[in-house]
């Protein structure tokens, strides 16, 4: 057990957006030359780290170096293709229909809880073209033309048939058969794409045709993370002034809506010069329909907290279906703080500003279930959380930033 205490307040640098990261890396591989991506972390998170040990076992070269990394398009072909993608839900949906144009066969290692999720429209898609295609192997090459599948399971399923579908020799239309949620992530792997000469553009709501195009080295950068930001925004609504800088005020990422929220709910948000300042307001109870940004849950449930009256988050059924069922694992772990939570379906009801009390916590091995608790401790006196170090999944340098922001660790 790990005890943390403390009301965050003050200022911290954005990290990366792993977001934009897992897509530049893999449209480098898939580029012919030398591509450099700018901006990383000094060490790579968890899943950053399984896409890169993805993209090598794919045939790319890569070199990390501080903060950038320098990768040759893939060259060698294997028969056998052995991605371990670890817990990493975006290296696995992205590579998957890339892999079986690439080598002979590719076999995926899965965590428990990866191998768990859902993984059915994609496999099923690819056998109506041919494709032996399994949860944990894929094996045979398939041609352009329609791909209907459905937009309200997983947007990664659109992106990574979007990275595969760009290097087709003819056009191909991904046509959705339900309506799409989390559209932000597929424009941040058609913007990726773009990036190094990909062309695709939406035709009507629910089709994307996809141009062949031979994709280019390119030297790109890579944004600060919205979606890692969100909970020190929400700290600073809850207790103190906080500022992240590092953040593009023009970001597409769908998670730049933290800003907007927390403007609903009462705090102050002011923007300028590359940074994002949030500082404690009459705080009041909203709802927030989630479907484009199931992963702000936790950052709202903690402002949620602290505000008068009920906030409600609606629409985010597919939160069940993330490292853990993150509905399930709020309602219980806010609970044993003594929030007053209700858990629905599709999300949770809080009525906020009630007493809360310290208590021993559980993160459920997933990495933003263990930010949400430990951001929360200053509003209890303290936590103790079990299984702390799943932080590193997306930031191994969050303690760090915790204890710039005056929190304590022992």
């Amino acid at each position: 057990m790990t005890r943390f205490s403390g009301r965050p307040h003050d200022s911290v640098t954005a990290i990366p957006s792993k977001s934009a990261a897992h897509r530049y890396m893999i449209c480098a591989a898939l580029a012919q030359g030398r591509s450099v991506i700018r901006g990383l972390p000094g060490e790579l998170p968890d899943d950053l780290t399984a896409t890169l040990d993805c993209i090598r076992a794919l045939g790319a070269a890569a070199v990390f170096r501080d903060d950038t990394l320098e990768i040759t398009g893939i060259n060698a072909k294997p028969d056998v293709l052995r991605l371990d993608c670890r817990d990493s839900g975006a290296t696995y949906r992205l590579l998957y229909p890339v892999a079986p144009l690439i080598g002979g066969r590719a076999e995926f290692m899965l965590s428990p809880s990866l191998a768990a999720r859902p993984m059915e429209p994609v496999t099923e898609l690819l056998k109506s073209k041919g494709v032996a295609a399994e949860k944990l192997s894929v094996s045979g090459s398939f041609g352009p033309g329609e791909f209907p599948i459905r937009g309200d399971v997983s947007s990664q399923y659109i992106s990574g048939l979007l990275l595969a579908l760009s290097l087709l020799e003819g056009e191909s239309r991904i046509r959705l058969t339900t309506p799409l949620q989390s559209k932000s992530y597929v424009e941040l792997t058609r913007a990726s794409l773009s990036a190094f000469g990909g062309e695709s553009q939406w035709m009507g709501q629910d089709t994307i045709l996809v141009k062949p195009r031979r994709l280019k080295a390119a030297d790109v950068t890579v944004e600060g993370d919205y979606t890692h930001a969100s909970l020190f925004l929400a700290a600073g609504a809850v207790y103190g002034p906080v500022t992240v800088t590092g953040l593009d005020p023009g970001s597409i990422q769908g998670d730049r809506a933290m800003l907007s929220i927390l403007d609903r709910m009462g705090a102050r948000v002011d923007m300028g010069g590359g940074s994002v300042t949030v500082s404690p307001g009459r705080l009041r109870g909203i709802d927030v329909d989630v479907s484009d940004t199931p992963d702000l849950a936790p950052a709202i449930a903690l402002a949620a907290l602290a505000a008068e009256g009920s906030t409600v988050v609606k629409n985010g059924g597919r939160l069940r279906f993330k490292e853990c069922d993150r509905i399930s694992a709020i309602a219980t772990e806010l609970k044993r703080l003594g929030a007053d939570i209700d858990e629905a379906p599709d999300g949770f009801t809080i009525r906020g500003g009630g007493k809360l009390h310290g208590a021993a916590c559980l993160c459920h091995n997933d990495h933003r279930i263990a930010m949400l608790l430990i951001m929360a401790a200053g509003l209890c006196g303290g936590i103790e959380l079990n299984g702390a170090e799943c932080v590193s999944k997306s930031a191994p340098g969050f303690f760090d930033e915790y204890r710039q922001l005056g929190g304590s660790i022992s």
